[in-house]
């Protein structure tokens, strides 16, 4: 098993050399601090008069100046000191609480008991502190400066506007949080297997704090996640890659058990990929496996979200593990929507029909309303700013003009992308033919039935923590693949259109 999520045993040496050479560094960078903060305390201190004091020069001020000069470089000299001990300790330490490393799930505690408590609330700190900022800074700009700017003229100031809504906006997010916790509870997910085996299955039920009756699909989700930090301080920032994921919606009339009297019980069966990383930290790098349930209600939705173990298993369980995987079927399969029923309430519409030509899958314009007015309304706030930026306060220089020009094509295009981009795939036993339109480029590519190795689906363009999914052609030519259509919202419809594409080519799914 990968416990740290790469194998450094190659690197060791120079990870060795990096480390003693980095530790010498911080411990000559401590040294002249505490150096001239002992210097400093030593100088005053002999100039305080103690009987008669001065008060023109006083000296405390360079005391403490000095002390806390000295208490930095000695902390940092102490540190590098300490650091082979301290990490001495905490390898000890997992060892110990890992079985030697071979089972670092071990180390969270509620992984450990198999009983993992929703994080969705956890997120009402951060939203209270954003508010915080975002209002106070708004409301400051709102009642001091933006009056002043106005009585001058100077009307795009309005724009400082967009801060107190934003906190405003957090303001709302908090009160549904707490008005979800108030209907539903404090929620568990438990599993049946510790931890979840990548070529397995993750399986186990949600338990709720209160009894719930679904009104409208529940939505089941579990993505693996990359999440990186990069720069530091100021420049800091972090990037999350949705890897893989995978949906079922189950529905409005699926009689969900009541484990305890009160509560309700939600299963959960998700079969996992074999190729997928593992759950693991390593400096700013992680791989996270998240699994989601939410379900819009009258009054405060439903939503949970849990951080759950999947780790790859080890030796000669592999392959019991996948024999397992292959025949374990799914618990939720008779609580789930049917496809036509997904397509019902999510409005599809993507257009299936049998022609003289075999079947055809088509993919209209603006398919995914939802997507397509956010990110017209993100370019037109965009274009709005560039506007007064550049007519009305025109104090910047060219070049940045040049970029934000060139930065607003990238964006009119992909907004024109999703609006205007639409795909029409012809299916039958001798190959597949694509017309891709957008605007009046057509493109028309076409496959034969030698060249085609398989349809799949593939995760494309995610927008926080949904990813929006690839229908490609996958040929025989070294693996490689087409994409026959993008941006489908739904992950259940997708994997039904590459069935049905599948069939329409004389193949099984």
């Amino acid at each position: 098993m990968n416990n740290s999520g790469g194998n450094l045993s190659d690197d060791k040496p120079m990870a060795k050399v990096f480390l003693i050479f980095s530790q010498i560094v911080m411990l000559f960078f401590g040294i002249p601090f505490a150096a001239f903060g002992i210097f400093a305390f030593c100088d005053a201190w002999k100039n305080v008069h103690w009987a008669t004091p001065n008060p023109k020069h006083n000296p405390i001020a360079t005391i403490i100046f000095g002390l806390i000069f000295c208490a930095f470089g000695l902390g940092i000299m102490v540190s590098v000191v300490t650091a082979g001990s301290r990490k001495k300790k905490a390898e000890e330490s997992f060892s110990k609480q890992t079985d030697g490393g071979t089972k670092p799930w071990l180390m969270r505690a509620d992984w450990a008991a198999g009983k993992i408590k929703s994080t969705a609330g956890a997120q009402v700190k951060l939203f209270a502190i954003m508010a915080l900022a975002f209002g106070s800074f708004g409301g400051l700009f709102a009642f001091t400066a933006l009056p002043k700017e106005l009585h001058k003229g100077n009307y795009p100031a309005l724009l400082g506007l967009i801060f107190p809504a934003i906190g405003i906006g957090f303001l709302i997010a908090i009160v549904r949080a707490v008005r979800a916790h108030r209907r539903f509870g404090d929620c568990f997910f438990e599993l049946a297997q510790i931890p979840a085996p990548l070529g397995g299955s993750l399986d186990g039920m949600i338990q709720t704090g209160a009894r719930i009756r679904l009104e409208q699909g529940l939505h089941l989700k579990l993505s693996c996640i990359r999440r990186v930090v990069t720069d530091s301080g100021k420049n800091q920032s972090t990037q999350e890659t949705i890897l893989w994921q995978d949906e079922k919606i189950l529905s409005p009339n699926a009689n969900l058990p009541e484990p305890e009297p009160g509560h309700s019980g939600i299963p959960v069966f998700f079969k996992l990929p074999a190729d997928q990383p593992e759950s693991y930290a390593r400096g700013r790098e992680s791989v996270f496996w998240r699994l989601e349930a939410k379900a819009k209600m009258s009054g405060p939705n439903f939503f949970v979200m849990f951080d759950v173990p999947v780790f790859q298993v080890v030796g000669d369980t592999v392959a019991e593990t996948d024999k397992a995987a292959a025949n374990e079927s799914d618990s939720t399969a008779a609580l789930q929507e049917s496809v036509e029923e997904i397509r019902r309430d999510e409005n599809s519409k993507i257009k299936i029909t049998e022609g003289p030509n075999g079947h055809e899958f088509y993919f209209p314009p603006a398919r995914n309303l939802g997507m397509t007015t956010f990110t017209t309304f993100i370019f037109l706030i965009f274009l709005s700013m560039l506007y007064v930026l550049i007519v009305h306060i025109n104090h910047f220089s060219k070049d940045f003009e040049i970029e934000l020009g060139l930065f607003m094509v990238f964006l009119g295009f992909f907004n024109f992308s999703f609006c205007l981009k639409s795909s029409r795939v012809t299916v039958h036993s001798g190959g597949v033919s694509v017309t891709k339109r957008w605007l009046f480029f057509p493109r028309s590519p076409s496959f034969s039935a030698d060249e085609i190795q398989r349809f799949e689906t593939k995760v494309g363009m995610t927008s926080g923590n949904q990813a929006y999914q690839d229908i490609k052609l996958v040929t025989k030519n070294s693996d490689s693949s087409y994409t026959l259509a993008s941006g489908l919202a739904s992950k259940p419809e997708a994997d039904w259109l590459v069935c049905q594409m599948t069939k329409a080519f004389g193949r099984e799914p």
